[in-house]
């Protein structure tokens, strides 16, 4: 029996570290290797909705420097909304994996995440948004929702 229990432990245990190499780091996919400064220069518009955005220059001078890499507009949307899925890729995840989280951004709705991490980039620019996200998960913990329906009390 203690060979059983002894033999499960080391299975248990070893499928636990597979989550990082020995040396304590993982694989970080998409944009979440970015730094904090990107993030941010990417969520000014979206936290900003009302200010005014530079308008795209249509002059014929522009036109005629098409040996310049053109940017579209449509970029830093498209930028955003690559971190936008990101971040809520790993929510999910973090929600899945676990123990007692429903979700583990409680009742904050998705512009308070990404004011909070715009928060946190700002004080930490050279750092990853996953890093950040990290941080997150540490700083909401205690507030999470744990199920998907509040507990009745009483009758």
């Amino acid at each position: 029996m203690k060979f059983l229990l002894t033999v499960f432990g080391f299975l248990f245990i070893s499928n636990a570290a597979m989550a990082i190499d020995k040396s304590g780091n993982y694989a970080i996919w998409g944009v979440g290797m970015k730094s904090c400064f990107a993030f941010n220069s990417i969520t000014i518009n979206y936290l900003n909705p009302n200010e005014e955005v530079e308008e795209k220059n249509d002059s014929w001078i522009s036109k005629l420097k098409f040996w310049e890499k053109e940017t579209d507009e449509n970029d830093e949307v498209e930028n955003f909304d690559k971190y936008r899925s990101y971040i809520k890729g790993y929510l999910t995840a973090y929600n899945i994996f676990t123990e007692d989280t429903y979700s583990i951004s409680g009742i904050m709705k998705e512009k308070d995440v990404i004011e909070w991490l715009n928060n946190y980039c700002e004080e930490n620019p050279m750092s990853s948004l996953e890093t950040a996200l990290t941080n997150f998960t540490f700083d909401v913990y205690d507030k999470r929702m744990k199920t998907s329906r509040p507990v009745r009390r009483g009758f």
